[in-house]
């Protein structure tokens, strides 16, 4: 391991441990009650909502963005997009215009959104062909040497997402797959629990970090 990257790694467990007694990085508990409301929110529901709030606009009718900057919310994972937006509503994910989209919904009525985007397709993705066998170890094997965990043991080995707040990551748009991993690494985005996210794009270079945006990227999506 290079003295810089061993550096990035221990400072932002560093940091992560420092802040371990400071405000949590979001309100979000996946309990049981949390986990019902999940369960039974209803996608016919938060279609209509989404539709009266104008998700659309941003995030496309059949949630796919068209602005790189926003993300396609699509085949989504019902908790992530539900713990994404309840801390948009707490401040615990600095977002402005987000904020002012959700202040005023109910947490039930945010659950049913997430349920009506993880109903949709995920957008293609056909990328992964094209990786590196340096960005596939990082998807499959990861890297003990710097601590780090494969992509796929959180996120799927399709990119798919998993359970609770691991994010469907397949599809993205390539600049912002780059932007999100970024804004951790730079600690601009602080709502990852436990910190999880700021540690490994901490270890990630930044063309690693480009070559997994290629791996996951929307299929046709020009770098």
């Amino acid at each position: 391991m290079s003295p810089r990257i061993l550096a990035a790694t221990l400072l932002a467990l560093a940091s992560a441990a420092s802040t371990g007694h400071a405000e949590p990085s979001s309100l979000v508990a996946f309990d049981a009650p949390t986990r019902a409301m999940l369960a039974s929110a209803d996608a016919a529901r938060g279609k209509e909502t989404a539709a009266n709030s104008k998700c659309n606009k941003c995030h496309g009718e059949d949630g796919i963005s068209q602005d790189p900057e926003d993300p396609s919310l699509a085949g989504q994972r019902a908790g992530y997009t539900f713990k994404e937006l309840m801390d948009y509503k707490s401040k615990h994910r600095d977002d402005r215009g987000m904020y002012r989209k959700v202040r005023s919904l109910e947490d039930q009525q945010l659950a049913d959104m997430a349920a009506w985007y993880a109903s949709l397709p995920l957008p293609p993705s056909a990328k992964a062909a094209e990786a590196s066998a340096a960005t596939r170890r990082l998807v499959f094997k990861g890297d003990p040497k710097r601590m780090l965990k494969p992509c796929a043991s959180c996120h799927g080995r399709g990119g798919e997402g998993s359970q609770r707040d691991s994010a469907a990551i397949t599809g993205l748009r390539r600049s912002y797959f780059i932007a999100t991993m970024q804004a951790f690494k730079t600690e601009d985005r602080t709502n990852d629990i436990y910190a999880r996210m700021r540690v490994i794009a901490a270890a990630l270079t930044d063309e690693e970090i480009k070559g997994l945006a290629d791996y996951y990227a929307m299929t046709n999506e020009e770098k």
